[in-house]
């Protein structure tokens, strides 16, 4: 806490309601956060204010979704708090699941030094687990089966609710795959990512005492972004809820878009309900968008019958109307954006950065990404392969994890033969037969079977002599502290730049590969200094909870030069002077599955044109195409519902389509030189 000042000096510089949710400090309390409203001050502030109010560091808990909100966040706090902020939890659910297992691993079955499945090392063990209870014929989707098994999870079902309820045979293999996959995750002391919710909710509700402990500690509780919350993570925020009830959320359920990641609407809808005498604030001014903009999003979202009333209003004057333009079809529908992102640049000045394109499916990108390319106009696409799905990446977090983690079987079995040594199929299945005979571990398997016949042949042998040593070596430096070494000597010893070389034919690309690899390593080496005191488990967790986020939430944090294309999902948080909104159209947005599943699924839908049309602070263009060309044949198009349902609202003006002409070369030529000056310091 910054001494000398005094809780009310925070306030200075926030409106009545603002203020309100940050001195509100007793008791449940919604925050109730409209786009662009300033939820993020408000949530800093509010820690700073209960620090200067004397409540100790380690009484206050601030959680949100993604790591660079909670960066963020922290920032903010020192900024406001200084050096009397340190000891405050300020992290994502996940770090916090994650913190608690670590302390609390022996109550459920594991030990501290765990390891953290992603997706690809989940889909290796369900392909493993229905082989063996389907048989080499199966047809099941490994993908359709973890998906089932999540969805459980973040609803809080175990696998034995899923056999209870179990009704056909899909729904029988399902839970019996999802019992099996648990149990050999715990054999091999590693989890998944909705573990790291599901397994501390089971640690709390089994063990009173630990429930105690954390509800005496964590006095004051805030979560961001409430809308987002599903099943498992409000379970988790209600055995952490104290006698006290000081509770605060912030959110806006006209923001909750992540129906299909699990996020359920109705928490914050209900929350009064849950929480009986909570004060609620609203958040209604904002300070990014114009008042057309605001009027229209207004509008949008009044159509939802299952929302809480509320209205933004804009601090930025009136602007600019919100433009709705009908293109013939989507050809005319690319060309006539991109005429207008030449116009903002070259004739308005407007950095290239500021403006953005919004889709709705990531195949929609293609069209004006050709289109961009073909006119050598910058842009960023977000979204994409994430750096942690790159095959060399996987391979050597695939060796690290193996060495961490010596029961760790599939991430040994990803590199058993990486590179080539003579291990096939047949052998790594003969390893695996031999470890769950013996209830042993792949690597025990491979060291027994290196020192006996059994059946292998000498080369083998040798083979698998090679991989006992070579982990046995990593994990003495493991065991001496020396990460670094470590993780360098056994890629090393491995020959990993062979497996690479063989690859990569193509020099560029095999350096390119390389690097990234060189990367990870210099990572270990900055971690190791600046981490005195820590554990290699900690280095691989801080990597499995980055990789816990989309590739788009890793990606956003860097800044980039050009416009960007990004879907709707991607662009929650951000705002951009210039959007342009495409294929505004039925079937598309709302998109045809959802109008399939129901009304509560089109509201989903509404509310993700909402936050679209509020990611903009300045201009605003909706489009349509009369006719698209899908599957090879063109088809008619109609105007979403949502364009229909706010057309006669004076808040959104048609304007007719101008094919306008083409861009010459030497336009495009001056546009490049405009954007070489624009870049330069």
């Amino acid at each position: 806490m910054k001494t000398g000042e005094r809780p009310d000096s925070l306030l200075a510089g926030l409106n009545a309601a603002q203020r309100q949710a940050v001195t509100t400090t007793e008791g449940p309390l919604l925050v109730l956060a409209g786009a662009g409203t300033g939820k993020t001050r408000v949530i800093t502030h509010r820690v700073a204010y209960l620090l200067r109010m004397g409540v100790p560091t380690e009484a206050i808990a601030a959680v949100t979704f993604t790591n660079k909100a909670a960066r963020e966040m922290r920032e903010r706090v020192v900024a406001l708090a200084g050096r009397g902020s340190k000891g405050i939890t300020l992290s994502t659910f996940h770090s916090l699941g994650v913190r608690l297992l670590r302390a609390e691993a022996a109550a459920i079955g594991y030990r501290p030094g765990f390891n953290i499945y992603d997706t690809a090392d989940q889909l290796s063990l369900i392909k493993t687990i229905l082989l063996d209870i389907r048989g080499a014929t199966t047809s099941l989707d490994p993908k359709a089966v973890l998906a089932s098994i999540s969805r459980a999870k973040n609803r809080f079902q175990l696998p034995e609710d899923l056999i209870e309820e179990a009704s056909d045979d899909w729904e029988h293999v399902v839970a019996r795959c999802y019992d099996r996959y648990q149990s050999d995750l715990r054999n091999m002391n590693c989890v998944d990512f909705d573990d790291l919710l599901l397994l501390p909710v089971l640690c709390l509700e089994k063990h009173a005492e630990i429930g105690a402990k954390y509800r005496r500690r964590f006095r004051y509780l805030l979560v961001d972004e409430y809308q987002d919350t599903n099943g498992v993570q409000y379970r988790f925020l209600r055995l952490l809820v104290g006698p006290e009830r000081n509770l605060c959320v912030v959110g806006d359920d006209d923001q909750s878009i992540y129906g299909f990641r699990g996020a359920e609407v109705d928490k914050i809808l209900r929350f009064e309900r849950d929480f009986p005498g909570t004060t609620v604030v609203k958040l209604e001014d904002n300070y990014r968008s114009t008042a057309s903009i605001l009027n229209l999003a207004n509008s949008v979202i009044e159509s939802n019958v299952t929302r809480h009333k509320k209205r933004l209003r804009s601090t930025q004057g009136q602007g600019e109307v919100v433009l709705w333009i009908t293109t013939p079809d989507g050809a005319a529908e690319v060309d006539h954006v991109i005429r207008q992102v030449l116009n903002l640049i070259e004739r308005e000045r407007v950095p290239s950065n500021s403006i953005a394109i919004l889709i709705r499916a990531a195949a929609q990108a293609r069209p004006f990404e050709e289109k961009l390319r073909l006119r050598r106009i910058p842009y960023t696409l977000i979204g994409g392969q994430s750096y942690f799905d790159r095959k060399e990446i996987r391979d050597v977090l695939a060796y690290w994890m193996a060495a961490a983690n010596p029961r760790d079987d599939v991430s040994l079995l990803r590199i058993l033969n990486v590179p080539r040594r003579g291990i096939g199929t047949a052998t790594a299945r003969k390893l695996d037969e031999l470890a769950r005979e013996s209830r042993i571990s792949l690597l025990e398997a491979v060291s027994l079977a290196a020192g006996a016949s059994g059946g292998f042949s000498p080369a083998l042998r040798t083979a698998l002599s090679h991989v006992s040593d070579l982990f046995g070596r990593a994990q003495q430096l493991l065991e001496a502290r020396q990460f670094s070494r470590a993780a360098r000597q056994l890629l090393e010893e491995a020959h990993y730049r062979e497996a690479v070389d063989e690859l990569y034919q193509e020099p560029t690309a095999r350096q390119a590969r390389w690097n990234a690899v060189e990367d990870l390593l210099r990572a270990v080496t900055e971690w190791e200094r600046e981490n005195p005191g820590a554990e290699f488990a900690d280095f691989l967790e801080a990597l499995a909870l980055t990789k816990g986020e989309t590739a788009d939430d890793t990606r956003n944090e860097k800044k980039h030069h050009g416009l960007t294309i990004l879907t709707l999902h991607s662009a929650k948080g951000l705002e951009f002077p210039h959007v342009f909104l495409v294929g505004v159209e039925e079937d598309t947005l709302p998109h045809r599955k959802s109008v399939e599943e129901g009304d509560a699924a089109v509201e989903e839908e509404r509310r993700l044109l909402y936050v679209g049309v509020t990611r903009a602070r300045e201009t605003l263009t909706l489009t349509q195409a009369e006719t698209r060309t899908l599957y090879g044949q063109p088809r008619a198009r109609l105007p979403s519902r949502f364009l229909l349902e706010v057309e006669q609202s004076g808040h959104l003006r048609r304007a007719a389509y101008d094919p306008g002409e083409e861009a010459t070369e030497n336009d495009v030529q001056e546009f490049l030189e405009l954007y070489r000056r624009m870049r330069e310091p």
